[in-house]
């Protein structure tokens, strides 16, 4: 929509009325630094119009610089729309929309868009047309969640160029806006270059060549482009060449592998049972052998003390068989020496009693002599039999410990044969836990390339989620902060600019019936309107010639002067601002002050 100067001085009546300070936070990072030019040249006095959300406005104004800044709250959005008397307008929108205040101090981010505006033709036509152009954003900037960046939105910025080149041509300075368009295209086609964003920069360069065919910079650097997109084609297609090619190598690598692994593990495998089933049969056989002799030796011991006891049997029988014979030998000398003792008893009393005690102390000498040698005897048997007990249980020991040897040595051969099975069975089942592992790590690898696609493609469905979210939310915010400007506007008799804002919010969304209804109170507010004020009628009551009024309305000045001539009446205004800024009116339409001063005080 186009300003003109009669709209501005009811914005600015607004702006008064609804003015507020923004207290500066201290999240509040998000800045803007805009420029407004002319031509390409810095532009001062424009307006800068910032409307959040809530419909709260807040009014800025270019300097010698054509500069202006403002800091943004997190998670709010406006509509900046740009304007100066005389010259079309330019929208920007600016989003923080979710950005928190924790993420706002962290983030520091400067926007400076440029401006161009563009003076107003007298065609009203032509006004129409640039409104079609100019009633929408030029120009975008939102917070990105996922980078936490506020980025630019790049489609507004491709079409930035075409469309101040249809407003530059409708308002007949399209020859003092080439050079600016080229300039700002090959800005943009030189950061987008360096972003590698091929896309955005190969338009870019396209606009710069529309403003100004004959340059060859935006050519070469399309020719560039080509080289680099040609180049990055062919680096794709090799890598993707030499990715397929490793990816085979791998999996005939991997199939030998597995193919090696496995006959490894059956050879392995084989070996293992061949020499366990070796090792099982030697221990056997030792195990058989080492029984073998023990029971040999057990036997020859056994017989050996089997003849031993015989001997001592026949050594005990042979002295009993002596020992009888010898008392039989004195049992018969005693009865001869009974019988001669009782024959001659009493011729040998004295010398039987000598020969009794005689025979009694031999005898007593004899048995003590056999009792020693008895004892002697006896106890040498005892010492042999000890000493062939002795070695029997020698014997015995040593067997026993040949045979505990034997079991220990087979025992330890089936300790070994069986570690060294085991040791075959870890190494095997090592191979093949190896050989699984890297089965599960490629499985692991393709579940994950697999879940990361499908986690993209949540994430971009999401994405568009949110996106067609917010621009449902950013059409709502339009459409509110539309009627809400179109009641303000209402408010303070701005009805064309009323109809405007109102009309924007039914082309915001047409299946609503408020802004067709505001339309038409509107239009019946205008047609009051002019039938108040025609002409005749300020005839009637004022005289003839000029009538001059002073009065003081806010902050501005207000001098009224009614020309009457005949039957028809022109009311003049002279608005004197409070900042500076005067404006002039013939009837409500904007007039400049040299046609004032001759309309009215040639007539005083």
């Amino acid at each position: 929509m186009i300003i003109t100067p009669i709209y501005k001085t009811y914005i600015f009546a607004i702006c008064i009325f609804f003015s507020f300070i923004y207290s500066i936070s201290s999240f509040a990072q998000t800045r803007i630094e805009g420029t407004v030019t002319h031509n390409g040249k810095p532009l001062q006095g424009a307006d800068v119009l910032i409307i959040n959300s809530a419909g709260t406005e807040k009014v800025l104004t270019t300097n010698s610089s054509g500069a202006y800044n403002y800091n943004f709250p997190p998670n709010e959005e406006y509509d900046i729309s740009i304007s100066k008397v005389g010259f079309t307008q330019f929208q920007i929108i600016y989003s923080t929309m979710g950005l928190t205040s924790e993420a706002a101090k962290k983030l520091k981010s400067t926007s400076k868009p440029v401006s161009e505006l563009f003076e107003l033709p007298s065609d009203q036509a032509t006004i129409l047309k640039l409104n079609a152009i100019l009633d929408k954003p030029l120009l975008s900037y939102y917070f990105n969640s996922e980078k936490n960046t506020i980025d630019s939105d790049e489609n507004l910025e491709q079409s930035l160029t075409q469309s101040l080149a249809k407003v530059a041509k409708l308002s007949g300075t399209q020859s003092s806006t080439i050079e600016t368009n080229y300039k700002i295209a090959l800005a943009k086609g030189d950061a987008a270059l360096q972003a590698k964003n091929y896309d955005l920069a190969k338009s870019a360069y396209n606009d710069a060549l529309a403003a100004k065919p004959s340059e060859k910079y935006p050519e070469t650097k399309l020719a560039d482009i080509d080289k680099a997109i040609a180049a990055a084609e062919a680096k794709e297609k090799t890598d993707a060449a030499e990715k397929e090619r490793l990816a085979k190598e791998k999996a005939l690598a991997d199939a030998a592998a597995k193919d090696k692994a496995e006959k490894d593990k059956e050879l392995a495998a084989a070996a293992a049972k061949e020499k366990a089933d070796k090792d099982k049969a030697l221990a056997a056989s030792a195990a058989e052998k080492a029984a073998a002799e023990l029971a040999e030796r057990n036997k020859l011991a056994k017989d050996k003390a089997d003849k031993d006891k015989a001997a001592a049997d026949a050594a005990e029988a042979e002295r009993l068989a002596k020992e009888k014979e010898k008392a039989d030998a004195i049992a018969k000398a005693k009865a001869a020496k009974e019988l001669a003792d009782k024959e001659l008893a009493e011729k040998a009393a004295v010398e039987l009693a000598e020969k009794n005690k005689l025979a009694k102390e031999k005898a007593d000498k004899d048995k003590a002599a056999a009792d020693a040698a008895e004892a002697e005897r006896l106890a040498k048997e005892k010492e042999k039999a000890d000493a062939i007990a002795k070695a029997k249980a020698a014997k015995e020991l040593a067997d026993k410990e040949l045979a505990d040897k034997a079991a220990a040595e087979l025992a330890e051969k089936n300790k070994l044969a069986k570690e060294k099975a085991e040791k075959d069975k870890a190494a095997a089942d090592a191979a093949e836990a190896e050989r699984l592992a890297k089965e599960k790590e490629k499985a692991d690898a393709i579940a994950k390339a697999k879940a990361d696609a499908e986690k993209a493609l949540a994430e971009q469905a999401e994405k568009e989620r949110i996106a067609k979210e917010n621009e449902l939310k950013l059409v709502q915010a339009k459409y509110d902060n539309a009627i809400a400007k179109g009641d303000s506007c209402v408010k303070v008799k701005s009805y064309d600019m009323a109809k405007t804002s109102y009309t924007s919010a039914a082309s915001l969304k047409p299946k609503e019936t408020i802004p067709a209804i505001k339309i038409k109170e509107v239009d019946a507010l205008i047609e009051t309107e002019k039938r108040s004020l025609y002409t005749n009628e300020l005839a009637k009551k004022y005289p003839q010639g000029v009538t001059e009024e002073k009065v003081k309305e806010g902050n501005a000045n207000i001098t009224k002067r009614i020309v009457v001539r005949g039957n028809t009446g022109n009311l003049y205004i002279k608005k004197e601002t409070g900042f500076g800024a005067t404006y002039y009116f013939k009837d409500g339409a904007s007039i400049t002050e040299t046609e004032f001063i001759k309309n009215t005080e040639g007539l005083k």
